[in-house]
């Protein structure tokens, strides 16, 4: 498989969102822009104008979400774009039109919020009662209005279910069972991201392995489940003792990985001794201290994974030799 297809394929396999978007995308291009080309054959030019703007406004907000804008804004442009092109097109064309307004309720629940999904659809229901002579009777136009209600309310079910869905799988996938933090998958993913942003824009970032002193003494002594205890308490530690920004992924073991952007050597050293002083006063096994070392490395300018990994480990070997309960950190070169 060629190169840019298969990272294409990975995007999308890695985000919902943007594959949603992506889908929308070609819609714009497959599906409508053919009956906006239709109605121009026809003569019916503002039919087909509407049509055409519809296309470009579904297929814009995709290209702009591909070349890495934000996926609420494309997505609410999109939602938007559904909304007013189907009463455009009700406007234009009566009865007919009508029909358009269905997959717009459907579709916007998948691409925004709930609670802007519910606006948009309450706008369009609400607006298409509103042009004159489109039904034929009271009762006609009551059973659009229930059936577009239905239709509203039956994809924001289906689209919350979904989500749920969607975040309970992503929790299995990427957190570790056992203490709640990221797992190593999730790590090589977002280290991965990492490394580009430093490539692109130069922003620092530190890597700081963390692994807890003696941890297979406490195992020996009080047994798999005093040392689960452990871990599940050290981690609730660094959660707190850490910025909301900063990722946090179980490694292997007792060890622990810690990754943090925007980050220099004094910011490092000061997050590491917030965390060891809380770590000295609430990390207990069975009432005995529990200490933790670290080593750390600052990310270099076109350094590999394998090598920014090697000198953090590095770094916490040094730890370990020079006594444990504390951090070393191998920062870049002066330049």
């Amino acid at each position: 498989m060629p190169p840019f297809l298969a990272s294409l394929l990975f995007r999308l396999r890695q985000d919902f969102r943007l594959s949603i978007v992506s889908v929308f995308g070609a819609i714009g291009v497959v599906a409508i822009l053919p009956f906006g080309l239709l109605r121009f054959a026809q003569g019916n030019w503002a039919a087909g104008t509407v049509d055409f703007l519809v296309a470009l406004g579904i297929m814009l907000p995709a290209v702009y979400a591909w070349r890495g804008g934000s996926l609420d804004l494309a997505g609410l442009w999109i939602a938007i774009n559904n909304t007013a092109g189907s009463l455009a097109i009700t406007a234009l064309l009566g009865k007919t039109g009508l029909y358009w307004l269905f997959p717009a309720l459907l579709s916007n629940f998948f691409i925004v919020r709930p609670a802007i999904a519910v606006g948009l659809a309450s706008a369009g229901i609400v607006g298409a009662q509103f042009h004159p002579g489109i039904f034929d009777s009271p009762g006609q136009r009551a059973t659009v209005l229930t059936t577009q209600f239905l239709v509203a309310l039956f994809a924001y079910i289906f689209a919350k279910r979904t989500a749920l869905q969607r975040r309970m799988l992503e929790e299995i996938a990427t957190l570790d069972p056992l203490t709640g933090a990221r797992n190593r998958r999730a790590m090589e993913e977002e280290v991965a991201v990492a490394l580009t942003a430093h490539a692109r824009s130069g922003r620092s970032v530190t890597l700081m392995v963390l692994d807890l002193d003696h941890f297979k003494r406490i195992n020996d002594r009080f047994g798999h489940e005093g040392g689960d205890r452990v871990l599940r308490r050290f981690v609730d530690l660094v959660r707190r003792s850490t910025r909301a920004t900063d990722r946090l992924f179980r490694y292997g073991g007792e060890e622990f990985v810690l990754l943090m952007e925007h980050t220099d050597e004094i910011a490092v050293e000061r997050a590491f001794a917030n965390l060891r002083r809380r770590v000295h006063a609430e990390l207990r096994a069975r009432g005995e201290a529990v200490t933790v070392s670290a080593g750390a490395a600052v990310l270099r300018h076109g350094e590999t994974r394998e090598a920014w990994f090697a000198r953090a480990d590095a770094a916490l070997y040094r730890a370990k030799q020079a006594g444990r309960d504390r951090l070393v950190l191998d920062a870049p070169p002066p330049a």
